[in-house]
């Protein structure tokens, strides 16, 4: 085994040249042949979700706890096996993610033809006022359990990479109107390109279907050919997008117990504080939309039922834009959602108002260094710790990473921007809480979709109630 450790082949190429590498690489196989045969008995998608989710979990808890105190583990044994579990889970998420540019722009269009007279106005608007309200109510969360669990900015001390002191350093010396500016796009290649330019994707989409739904009147035969290219291109991403579900529990495994493995336990607790403050504040917002949807008279338990496979996939892929392409078919194969109303809510819900990256955690942010800075925690902080959080929230791309973006965007709208690198600690298992955001962030957006489709009075309780449909179909 020491000359394995020696030679470059196996240390820099191959990747495997320990026991511990070897032994996950193994225990992974296993895992991903136990789930092809629950595959092949027939049990349903969503047992095998939590399975895989429970595999992954168990896989990386034992790995690391077996290697975190052996030197060949730390050196070679962790860095390898993140690669070899990145080949598979971070590989899952790329082959969604890249369907993510291609349904946007496709959903946007459809909706805003389909739409009939002036309602696109009224969907915007509803859809806007429901996605920033719960991000306010999520900031208040977030302010919530920093306090409830008496928070300290000092404990959290701890040094950036260069390279993201850098990136919030360019998005801090930005004005509010030049954050916004740099959303108007100038080149539609390279945005649809960029899983990050989701808004100026959105942008773009509207203009097309402006124009289409213009010429649809003044020259119908000529643009007609054109929508139905387009109307082919959304069945067939649709299908190639059903083919890449397949493989869901399979991704989520690895996902998962890479997360655990690359940032090592001991990371995680060290900075249990943190992320039972964050995960408390996700479970209180999951326990808010319960109250709306009580209030909507739509049964929570089945919200929660049929949105469970969506989540989990958020949980585990980090990424609202990645799982936007479950989203819209959860939404509107199982939640008796409106096919308008879902496009067009749970697309612009992957760039505003996302509760957990764009709400939750940086008005924890915004709290934390405020008050490690001697500002004053009265009413008014707190009002403006919301305003900002909530008008912030809009244009903040679902791709990781977004969070950072949001808080850098809201500690320097409170006029802390210039200290965020004395909580650098909390980017160090960005991951973990990562994980809990982005679940957050879909479940807002879901929510959302069915409060615009009640106020719309286009949403179908009785296909709500039903039962669920496999969305492998």
């Amino acid at each position: 085994m020491k000359k394995m450790i020696d030679a470059p082949f196996f240390t820099q190429f191959l990747k495997i040249s320990n026991m511990y590498t070897i032994g996950a690489v193994v225990l992974l196989l296993v895992a991903l042949y136990s789930l092809k045969v629950l595959k092949e008995k027939k049990v349903n998608f969503s047992k095998r979700m939590i399975i895989a989710l429970v595999i992954g979990l168990v896989l990386g808890v034992v790995i690391d706890l077996v290697g975190s105190k052996n030197s060949i583990y730390l050196d070679y044994g962790r860095g390898e096996i993140s690669v070899w579990y990145g080949l598979l889970g971070s590989g899952f998420l790329k082959l969604v993610q890249l369907l993510a540019i291609p349904v946007v722009f496709l959903s946007i269009i459809k909706v805003v033809i389909d739409v009939k007279g002036d309602r696109i106005k009224h969907l915007t608007g509803k859809t806007f006022a429901t996605l920033l309200g719960t991000t306010a109510i999520s900031a208040v969360v977030g302010i919530l359990v920093v306090k409830l669990f008496g928070l300290n900015g000092a404990d959290f001390a701890g040094d950036l990479t260069e390279a993201k002191v850098e990136s919030m350093a360019n998005i801090a010396s930005q004005s509010f109107p030049e954050f916004f500016l740099n959303l108007i796009p100038n080149n539609i290649f390279s945005v649809m390109s960029d899983n990050g330019s989701i808004v100026s994707v959105v942008i773009i989409a509207a203009m097309f279907a402006v124009a289409i739904r213009f010429l649809q009147v003044k020259k119908p035969e000529q643009v007609a050919p054109f929508v139905t290219l387009l109307e082919s291109l959304k069945v067939t991403v649709n299908s190639v997008l059903t083919n890449v579900i397949k493989l869901m529990p399979y991704g989520v495994v690895a996902l998962v117990s890479n997360t655990i493995i690359s940032n090592g336990l001991q990371a995680i607790t060290g900075m249990i504080g943190f992320i039972a403050a964050l995960y408390t504040g996700v479970i209180i917002m999951l326990l808010v939309y319960v109250v709306i949807l009580i209030g909507l008279g739509v049964n929570p338990l089945t919200f929660y039922k049929k949105a469970f496979t969506t989540l989990l996939f958020a949980f585990s892929s980090r990424s609202s834009v990645g799982t936007l392409p479950y989203t819209i078919t959860t939404l509107e194969k199982n939640m008796g959602v409106s096919g308008e109303t879902t496009n067009f809510v749970a697309t612009l819900g992957t760039a505003v108002g996302m509760n957990g990256c764009a709400g939750v955690f940086p008005a924890m942010l915004g709290t934390l260094i405020a008050s490690a800075a001697g500002a004053e925690m009265n009413v008014s902080f707190f009002v403006l710790v919301v305003l900002v959080v909530t008008v912030g929230s809009i244009g903040i791309a679902g791709v990781p990473g977004t969070a950072t973006v949001a808080a850098t965007v809201t500690l320097n709208g409170l006029g802390y921007g210039h200290t965020i690198s004395s909580i650098g600690a909390i980017f160090g298992i960005d991951p973990i809480v990562d994980m809990g955001r982005t679940m957050l962030n879909v479940a807002g957006s879901m929510v959302s979709a069915i409060m615009v489709d009640k106020w719309e009075g286009t949403f179908d309780k009785e296909a709500f109630n039903s039962e669920i449909k496999s969305v492998e179909e």
